[in-house]
Formats: C-alpha cells, structure tokens, sequence
C-alpha cells in the first residue's frame, strides 16, 4: 500500500528549496521576474504553514482563502509585466481589485472561511488559463520577442508552468468541496497527489526561468 500521506509532503519539499533558492537570488533578478520571486517565497511560508497545521491535525483550509487571492495578485503582475504593450495596464487591474473582491465574498457567503475555497480557485483557473493561451499567442508575434529579448527564454518557461498548473487543476478545483466532504478519504488523497505531481511540475519550470534569467 502506497503511503499517500508521505507523498503528500514530499510534494512540498520542492517549493520550500525553490523558495530558498530565490531568496538566494533575489537581488540579481531583474525587475520582471520580482512578481514570481515573491510569489514563490510567500507561497512557500504559506505551503509550509499548511504542512505544519496538517500535521497536527489542524484544519488548514482557511490559509486557502489566504493563498489563492496572493498569488493570483502576483501572477497577474507577471503577466502585466510580460505583455506591456499587448494589453492595456488597467485590464490587469481591474483583473486584481475584481478578483479580490470576489474572494472577500466568496469568503463571506459561499465558501467559508474553513472550507474549501472552490469558487475563488475555479476562477483564478480559468482566468490564468486564458492569460497563459493569450500569452502563447502574443510570443508568435515578432514584435513580442524583440520586446522581451534576453527575457524571452524565462518567459516562455514561467507561462508553460502556468498552463500545465492550471489547466488540469481546472477540474480538481471545482469539484473539491465535493473530493474533500464525500468521496473516501484514501481515493481523495490520491486525488491530491495528482495535484501534487502538476504542482511539482510547474515549480520546475518556475525554477528553470529564473535559474536561466540569473545566470544570464
């Protein structure tokens, strides 16, 4: 029998070295990669707060209602860095001060506080898996790439990572409140290594971009 409960933390482990890692290199990155820095140091302390909970058998959904809203906050920034000229600055904005507001509902009202934050998740899915296939279609542009030049590599890597995170996840995301209160708690645990595993996938490809970007 495959200890699931041991897998599950061993997903973490790769996000707490990466976020790390950038700490290490933060001051030598440039300032596009700052969102996705941050993004990964924060996400980590939250990752390992979540860890820490879990072990104690400590009902740790809430740090989601916490969670999801950062780091859609920094991977929008990344986009609006990325696609300067292509998309007008308040698209980003009104992408931001909208999706926090209906966090702070969807909090209030339909996912508690110490459920799971599915509604906020499916959205940010969706909305990240548009900007990701928008992404993939601005870089066909020449124009784009003289844009991004040195650049241009970390980008294509970090947009991916976003895309292989977000798009399977889609599916996860919406029925989660359903995978955590009705289906067998081993089968959902497997549901989640899953998860883990396009997790672990996508901070490869974060670390990759700014393992390129500082040692260029």
């Amino acid at each position: 029998m495959i200890n699931t409960k041991f897998i599950l933390v061993l997903f973490h482990l790769p996000l707490l070295a990466i976020s790390f890692y950038v700490l290490w290199i933060r001051k030598r990155l440039r300032r596009e990669l700052k969102p996705l820095s941050w993004y990964l140091i924060l996400t980590g302390v939250l990752q390992a707060a979540s860890l820490l909970l879990w072990f104690f058998h400590v009902n740790n959904l809430p740090i989601l209602h916490v969670l999801v809203p950062l780091r859609f906050v920094l991977l929008v920034f990344m986009y609006k860095s990325i696609l300067t000229g292509y998309v007008r600055s308040w698209v980003f904005e009104a992408l931001i001060i909208g999706f926090c507001i209906f966090s702070v509902v969807n909090t209030l009202f339909f996912d508690p506080w110490n459920t799971f934050n599915s509604n906020a998740m499916t959205l940010e899915s969706i909305i990240l898996i548009i900007l990701s296939l928008s992404t993939y279609v601005f870089l066909m542009d020449k124009r784009m790439t003289e844009h991004l030049k040195n650049y241009l590599r970390p980008v294509e890597l970090m947009n991916s990572g976003v895309f292989i995170y977000y798009a399977p996840s889609l599916l996860l995301t919406y029925f989660g409140k359903y995978i955590i209160q009705v289906v067998n708690p081993e089968l959902s645990r497997y549901t989640w290594i899953i998860h883990g595993i396009f997790s672990v996938i996508m901070y490869y490809f974060f670390w990759r971009a700014l393992w390129k970007r500082s040692s260029t």
